[in-house]
């Protein structure tokens, strides 16, 4: 399965006389991603929607126009860089919450700031507990410290925009401003981005994770490595449902028999297996970051981390199967299985892990981000509560899937500008 074919194309001779001189045709990817931001923000004329929304809607056909006139994938990759930031913050309506999360999240750090500990404590912005690892509090500190916490999700959108743009320069591929065109204007990502969710940044934070990853890897660089390692490490200490991914990516980097020397404080050089350095890195930072607080208070905070595990939390409801059987056939699975639910949802996704790993392979990175999306998609499909907010958390990864060979290993045959000359000019 060849995902890096898709987004890039041969370049074409420029006359008998001209060999060697390639150009490219116009950057079709380009305006693919603008049409598909259109017809996505387009919607009833009767919506309500912001008066920057709406102009930047209209704005849409024209750059496209220009993006084909003048061949240049980067007039439409910094519109709709643009132009998702833009609708997102004109979206962003400060006195609604879809969710309870961040307000959570916001009075936790307030507890944590006042001396006390954020696991086991009552909150009185909702019934629910701080369900999340330390990692996530880190993340939404300097927000918090700002008074904008929400603020945190907006930069996050932000955070996956640039880079799929930078993505994009790097392999030269404008198939990924396609990618940024669905990133910048799905309805449901803006909304996600906007209503008190967590998810965005999850998705966020696991992105560039992967990004780090991939350029550790093309580069050969330890440092990298090992920056990639902690990233990943922050996604699994800020929402726990990024855990899938972890091992193919360990299992992946075993696969490419890549050691790494990395000089250690003393001026001692140790060399390792890369798949070594970034697990161990991973680690270190969860433990690192949520061994304080388990030593505070063990019980409390592993009851909070499990929190999602009793129905008075996590009825059934949602993008899932269960739901899904529920509304059918009029089927309870809870009442049925009871707490078996848990354990056949972690059963499955352990079993799609390890099938990817020992019969489809990881030896190439978008084999394990499709393996890794794969046992995510088993984990949210069984469990008990799927709220279309998680789907956030992965997006960015999938947008990132059919390019990250391209990224990780060079492209095997010419890479194209993303600003084209027609031919002859």
């Amino acid at each position: 399965m060849d995902f890096g074919l898709i987004g890039r194309e041969r370049a074409e001779t420029v006359g008998s006389g001209d060999r060697g001189l390639a150009w490219p045709r116009p950057p079709m990817g380009a305006a693919f991603g603008l049409a598909v931001a259109f017809f996505c923000l387009l919607g009833s004329q009767g919506d309500p929607r912001p008066l920057a929304t709406y102009g930047l809607v209209l704005a849409t056909p024209l750059v496209l126009l220009l993006t084909l006139q003048t061949r240049s994938a980067w007039l439409a990759a910094s519109f709709l860089v643009f132009l998702g930031i833009a609708v997102r913050l004109a979206t962003l309506d400060r006195h609604y919450f879809g969710s309870d999360v961040i307000l959570v999240t916001r009075e936790a750090l307030r507890t944590i700031l006042d001396g006390h500990n954020p696991y086991g404590h009552h909150y009185v912005v909702s019934d629910n507990p701080f369900a999340y690892p330390p990692g996530n509090l880190l993340y939404y500190l300097p927000g918090y410290l700002m008074d904008d916490t929400r603020a945190t999700e907006i930069f996050s959108s932000a955070v996956v925009l640039i880079g799929l743009a930078w993505v994009a320069a790097r392999t030269r591929s404008d198939g990924v401003i396609a990618s940024l065109g669905l990133y910048a204007a799905a309805p449901p990502l803006i909304a996600v981005a906007t209503d008190g969710s967590n998810d965005t940044s999850a998705g966020a934070i696991l992105f560039v994770s992967v990004l780090a990853l991939l350029c550790a890897r093309r580069g050969l660089s330890g440092a990298m490595l090992v920056g990639s390692g902690i990233l990943m490490g922050e996604a699994l200490s800020f929402k726990q449902y990024a855990l899938p991914f972890w091992p193919l990516f360990v299992v992946y980097l075993a696969s490419t028999k890549w050691d790494v020397s990395i000089t250690v404080p003393g001026g001692r050089m140790i060399r390792r297996p890369a798949w070594l350095w970034y697990a161990g890195s991973s680690l270190a930072f969860v433990a690192i970051t949520g061994l304080p607080f388990l030593l505070w208070s063990p019980t409390n905070f592993i009851s909070d981390l499990t929190a999602w595990w009793p129905i008075e939390i996590h009825p059934i409801e949602g993008w899932n199967i269960w739901a899904f059987l529920l509304e059918w056939l009029g089927w309870d699975a809870q009442g049925a299985l009871g707490d078996w639910l848990v354990a056949i949802d972690l059963g499955l996704t352990s079993i799609a892990i390890m099938g990817a790993i020992l019969i489809w392979g990881v030896a190439n990175p978008s084999r394990a981000l499709v393996a890794g999306v794969g046992g995510w998609f088993v984990l949210m499909l069984f469990a008990r509560w799927t709220t279309y907010a998680y789907f956030a958390g992965v997006a960015p990864v999938i947008l990132l899937i059919p390019f990250a060979d391209g990224l990780a290993e060079g492209w095997n045959q010419p890479m194209l500008p993303l600003t084209a000359k027609p031919a002859g000019s």
